[in-house]
């Protein structure tokens, strides 16, 4: 990736906040997801700083609320954001740039792996493994604690089986 960050094919993120405080770093590493972010539905660089010292071998992603936001956390090392408008220094992530809703964020129902594996073997041969991010939607502050993580868990496991499945398919095709 242009902007220096290391994601494997499918990487799991999260996007918008999580329930509680913004320390979710390495809650979400434990829980497998790709990249890590402090929960917070606005990071400053306080909050992505203490995610990143949380979880220094993990991508970590920021939300900015605004074009001044996204600055100041390019400006701190931040290299992939949430937002609407970001620096030349950082990734986008939003909606429309890949993300496959796997996981929602607005309804209290953890999903069935194999549901979410299929979404994603779904989207992954349409556009391609490389160029979508498997995500949890905004919402999930909303949640309690223990199903969101039930709901990552979720999106963890179903992006690894769709990992295998698109292996296979490729294995196959040789």
């Amino acid at each position: 990736m242009a902007a220096g960050i290391q994601v494997p094919a499918l990487p799991t993120v999260v996007l918008g906040g999580l329930p509680g405080p913004p320390r979710w770093a390495s809650r979400l590493a434990a829980l497998g997801l790709d990249v890590v972010c402090s929960g917070s539905s606005a990071d400053d660089a306080a909050t992505w700083r203490a995610a990143q010292e949380a979880e220094p071998h993990k991508p970590c992603k920021a939300v900015a609320v605004d074009r001044a936001a996204a600055e100041e956390l390019a400006a701190e090392g931040c290299r992939l954001v949430e937002g609407a408008a970001v620096p030349d220094a950082a990734y986008r992530l939003s909606a429309s740039d890949g993300v496959v809703a796997a996981v929602s964020g607005t309804h209290d129902r953890v999903e069935d792996l194999n549901d979410v594996a299929r979404v994603v073997v779904r989207a992954a041969r349409g556009l391609g493994a490389a160029n979508i991010w498997v995500a949890a939607t905004p919402g999930l502050d909303g949640h309690p604690v223990e199903v969101v993580e039930r709901k990552l868990a979720a999106l963890v496991e179903g992006a690894h089986q769709a990992r295998l499945a698109i292996a296979k398919d490729q294995f196959d095709l040789t």
